[in-house]
């Protein structure tokens, strides 16, 4: 099928579906019409459309998945009999995909989607009169540059898993590969002339100057690495003025965890830059939690839901309980005891509140006579191997339940893992349900801690490694109870400082977050060995053009991606 006819079902599908009617409600609250335009609703239910594929282009599947798990901090093992699903999480843990991966299609098309959507909408609210419909110019000003600023993020994708790609801008347009300079050259305009055009400090959910700007420090903080040429001077200069407040008003959060419980009970964290909110029913979370969460989990953490068992950490451990040699991975194992984020989670009172980011060990089940935590006289029991023993879960990945015969001899491998395997991932909090406080936190997608950490590495580049544990530790300092701080601070003991240590400490600190395969890149360690993973062979750093893509656009041509694929 070409390309054109693609876009047209594609928009065809856009204006039929539900979208968002009233201004003071959130982005995904829903509009049923087949008509649109025809009061200022309706333009704002256009608007919105591409920020709720957004909010699944960045954290419903295969996006995440290739930030993630084709990088050293988590994985998907196959536990017994599930889990193995056609091979395709070993061959993204190895790097041994394929042009036909599924996966890889869908971080091609998923931002290509929302693109079209954007192009749309640009073009029709381009042609509309905004004053007969109740809005102001101004206002049609800040809905395009809004637009604009989302296509440039979709765009971001796009350009770090691919580089040379087709830059559209229009919805009947088919063409060919840009090179990645006149990619990277049109995600800079784009923002650049986006951002005088949005406000400061604007509505959750949507862009702001403040978004626009922490992307270009993003374009720029991986100038390098995409196209050969250094932006890191124009990347501290953008991260320094959004710390100063320059485009928009802006804090870090006093808790560690506070960016992760925005929205419950209506907190809006101060850090947080851009979040996707949520609502139970309407617009929520649900890959992360069913991709992470073992079956039983809904019984300690109060919901009905099921989950997939799949996702976990990367294991720190060996079969034997030694912590493993490479300097990648291990991530559980990478914080400290006594940090703050690494105590095992729990909600600690009826608000919602909430402690640690990871589950570990015997898991029980939730107080419901408290009303909130752990009733550690009720055990969870397992369901597969484990059927009526205690589910424990362990920063391990072996056949324990069949040692010593079996297969434990197969050693510590993707496909060796059981219902038990992995310490499971809360850094976004899953609350209880009785409380009405499950599945209300947002996404988190853009925060100050970034903008932080991005003027910390250029520093860290241009060999003022003071300047730059300063900053890191402007960030670091609440992780840590005040007795600990004097040794964890890199102020104070600027050697610990190391590349290897700022590329750990990006691992902790954006845990989860869809950065740690393009810090690795950047880094140039994505090559390098981890847990079940060897050396690559030969270049990785770029995805192959979907076989898909290929023989739907003509115009087409593979990439330095695909001549590197198995």
């Amino acid at each position: 099928m070409k390309m054109k006819k693609i876009i047209y079902l594609l928009l065809v599908l856009i204006l039929a579906a539900p979208s968002c009617t009233n201004l003071d409600e959130e982005v995904f609250d829903t509009l049923t019409t087949d008509i649109y335009y025809q009061d200022k609703n309706s333009i704002i239910a256009a608007l919105v459309r591409p920020y709720e594929h957004g909010h699944w282009c960045g954290w419903d599947g295969d996006r995440w998945l290739l930030q993630e798990l084709t990088a050293d901090n988590f994985a998907w093992p196959q536990k017994g009999k599930h889990g193995y699903d056609g091979g395709q999480w070993v061959r993204l843990h190895g790097h041994e995909w394929t042009d036909n991966e599924g996966v890889v299609y869908g971080a091609w098309v998923g931002p290509y989607q929302g693109i079209a959507q954007c192009n749309q909408f640009i073009a029709d609210f381009t042609a509309l009169d905004y004053p007969s419909f109740g809005l102001t110019e101004a206002d049609k000003a800040q809905h395009i540059s809004e637009l604009r600023t989302l296509r440039a993020w979709f765009y971001l994708f796009l350009i770090d898993f691919f580089r040379e790609i087709p830059i559209v801008t229009n919805v009947n347009d088919v063409v060919g590969q840009s090179s990645v300079e006149e990619v990277f050259s049109f995600i800079e305009t784009e923002l650049k002339e986006a951002l005088p055009g949005l406000p400061k400090n604007g509505r959750a959910g949507r862009w702001d100057q403040g978004g626009a700007a922490a992307l270009l420090v993003r374009l720029y903080l991986n100038a390098e690495a995409w196209t050969g040429v250094a932006k890191y001077t124009e990347c501290a200069q953008y991260a320094q003025a959004v710390i100063d407040g320059q485009y928009g008003e802006y804090s870090l959060d006093p808790a560690y965890n506070g960016p992760f419980r925005s929205g419950v009970n209506g907190y809006r964290s101060p850090e947080n830059i851009l979040e996707f909110p949520h609502a139970k029913n309407i617009y929520e979370f649900g890959w992360m939690y069913n991709a992470m969460m073992h079956y039983q989990q809904r019984y300690s953490l109060d919901n009905d839901w099921g989950g997939w068992n799949g996702i976990v950490l990367s294991p720190s451990r060996d079969l034997e309980g030694d912590i493993y040699p490479y300097k990648l991975g291990k991530p559980y194992e990478k914080f400290v005891d006594g940090d703050l984020r690494k105590q095992p989670f729990e909600v600690t009172d009826n608000d919602g509140s909430s402690k640690g980011f990871f589950l570990i060990g015997q898991q029980y089940e939730f107080d419901y006579e408290k009303g909130y935590g752990f009733d550690s006289t009720k055990m969870i029991l397992g369901t597969e191997e484990y059927t009526g023993l205690p589910l424990s879960y362990v920063d391990q990945c072996g056949r324990f339940s069949e040692k010593p015969d079996g297969r434990w001899d197969e050693g510590s491998h993707v496909t060796t893992g059981e219902e038990n395997t992995g310490v499971r991932f809360l850094k976004f909090p899953w609350l209880p349900l009785t409380k009405n406080l499950f599945q209300t936190n947002s996404a988190t997608e853009i925060r100050l801690a970034e903008m932080y950490y991005a003027l910390a590495e250029c520093k860290f580049r241009n060999n003022d490694k003071a300047a730059a544990a300063e900053l890191l530790d402007e960030v670091r300092e609440r992780n840590f109870p005040a007795d600990m701080w004097a040794e964890q601070s890199y102020a104070a003991n600027l050697d610990k400082l190391t590349e290897d240590e700022f590329v750990d400490d990006l691992g902790r600190e954006f845990l989860g977050e869809r950065h740690r395969r393009t810090d690795l890149v950047r880094w140039e360690r994505y090559g390098q060995e981890w847990w079940d993973k060897p050396t690559d062979s030969s270049d990785k750093t770029v995805f192959p053009i979907p076989t898909r893509a290929l023989n739907a656009n003509p115009l087409l041509v593979p990439n330095q991606g695909n001549s590197q694929t198995n």
